[in-house]
């Protein structure tokens, strides 16, 4: 019962996350200009590599303490761990700015404040998952995205700012109401006392760090194609591609929350079937979610029509999408629970690295935003061709999975592009019913495997 309550309060935060970045998609572009917007989004980009200005002690302290409960702890010794972070990322968040400000770039200056905010929340954040405070993690969660919508209609509605430093200003705060949030119920929980110690900090940065090298590597590779653009190409180019990454997470925030189920059964069970059943779900999962590419196109092409150009570029990347869940919900825990920790970092910074050279590579001689976009999707689908050949040959492909891979490429890109939004869309349903037709045996046995599960 406690398992389903923390699985169900998980999901609620994806889902109210979800709705947010599909406000937040589909607002801004249409009351900032494309130039604007590619300011945004460049901050954005800078967000996601935020979590590397903790250096790995956040997910140290998630190895440290995952497992234990409340009464388990050594609250000297939380406090000592917290009272570290929070001088440590100051420590950061002043060379940052600092930097920033001899830039003079405000879009850097902000970003070295929200730094601070949301390294401190990753560390709350990874105590709260260690020690099973889920609700609270998700309260969190849910309380920053509907206070950031709250700021932003107030700013689109009420102000009608069409500044887009505003809007980035309101993320920065949204992320102050979220450390907060954290401090309020930390110091509720654990008392509050000022206890500082360095002994035992090395320990938790060298094995978070590891963790960390290993983790940024496999997200580095979908953030490539937006690094490539954003130095190779017009501002106004980043922001039709980088829009449709936007769109493209809206999806897989969705994605994440039904994938959550499959590996709390991962987590469960090594059977190698189970896990062989749970990969053809995720494809099957992943090929259909391509049906909302068609829902977006409308919303695209009636409502902010400027970026019709990116179509074809999301078009492209939702290809990819079964690829990147089986990546999330099965290859990277696999390597956790069935590699060492040496096995992981090197293939991870292995595929990261010839990810680089190739979507690089591919822009260089190309010239073509599209180019990019195809060179990342072959990225997906050959990191998972490797895991499941070379590493876990239990979930190894055969003839019948290699023809779906080809024909789920072909018919979603020509239905996408060739046809038009509502015959693509019927075409592509009745290719997905075809799909479950063939494979209803298959299917059976998998639903009722998993209800024994």
């Amino acid at each position: 019962m406690k398992l389903l309550k923390n699985i169900i309060s998980v999901a609620m935060s994806n889902i109210v996350n979800f709705g947010t970045s599909f406000i937040i998609g589909f607002i801004l572009p249409t009351i900032l200009t494309v130039g604007d917007y590619g300011n945004y989004r460049t901050y954005t980009l800078y967000l996601s590599i935020v979590y590397l200005f903790h250096f790995g002690f956040s997910d140290g302290i998630y190895i440290k303490y995952g497992g234990l409960e409340e009464s388990d702890l050594d609250h000297q010794e939380v406090h000592s761990e917290h009272t570290f972070s929070l001088i440590f990322q100051l420590l950061v968040f002043a060379v940052m700015l600092i930097i920033s400000l001899i830039r003079q770039d405000i879009i850097l200056v902000l970003f070295s404040i929200v730094t601070f905010f949301m390294t401190m929340n990753t560390y709350h954040q990874n105590f709260l998952q260690a020690i099973g405070q889920f609700k609270t993690y998700s309260f969190g969660s849910i309380t920053k995205s509907v206070v950031y919508v709250l700021f932003l209609l107030f700013a689109v509605f009420i102000l009608k700012s069409d500044n887009y430093v505003l809007y980035i200003a309101l993320n920065v705060l949204s992320a102050v109401v979220l450390f907060f949030f954290f401090e309020y119920h930390f110091y509720k929980e654990e008392g509050f006392h000022f206890n500082f110690d360095l002994a035992g900090k090395a320990s938790l940065f060298r094995v978070g760090f590891l963790i960390l090298i290993a983790n940024m590597s496999l997200n580095f590779v979908g953030l490539i194609g937006n690094w490539v653009v954003k130095f190779g190409f017009e501002n106004e180019v980043f922001a039709q591609y980088s829009f449709q990454n936007s769109i493209l997470n809206v999806i897989l925030l969705v994605v994440n929350a039904v994938g959550m189920v499959f590996y709390n059964l991962l987590s469960k069970n090594q059977n190698k079937k189970m896990i062989a059943m749970i990969k053809k779900m995720s494809m099957l999962i992943g090929i259909a979610s391509g049906l909302a590419f068609f829902i977006f196109k409308i919303i695209i092409i009636f409502f902010i029509n400027k970026y019709t150009p990116a179509i074809e570029l999301l078009s492209i990347t939702f290809i990819a999408i079964p690829y990147i869940i089986i990546s999330k919900i099965l290859v990277a825990n696999l390597y956790k629970t069935q590699r060492s920790e040496k096995e992981y970092i090197r293939d991870s910074i292995a595929y990261a690295g010839l990810s680089l050279a190739f979507v690089s590579g591919v822009s260089f001689l190309t010239k073509s935003v599209p180019a990019i976009a195809w060179a990342t999707t072959v990225c997906y689908l050959m990191w998972y061709l490797y895991a499941s050949h070379k590493q876990f040959t239990f979930m190894r492909s055969n003839a019948k999975e290699f023809i779906l891979i080809g024909s789920h490429m072909l018919v979603f890109y020509i239905c996408a592009n060739w046809l038009s939004t509502s015959i693509g869309l019927l075409v592509y349903l009745v290719y997905i019913v075809a799909i479950l037709f063939a494979l209803r045996k298959e299917l059976v046995h998998i639903i009722q495997q998993l209800k024994v599960s």
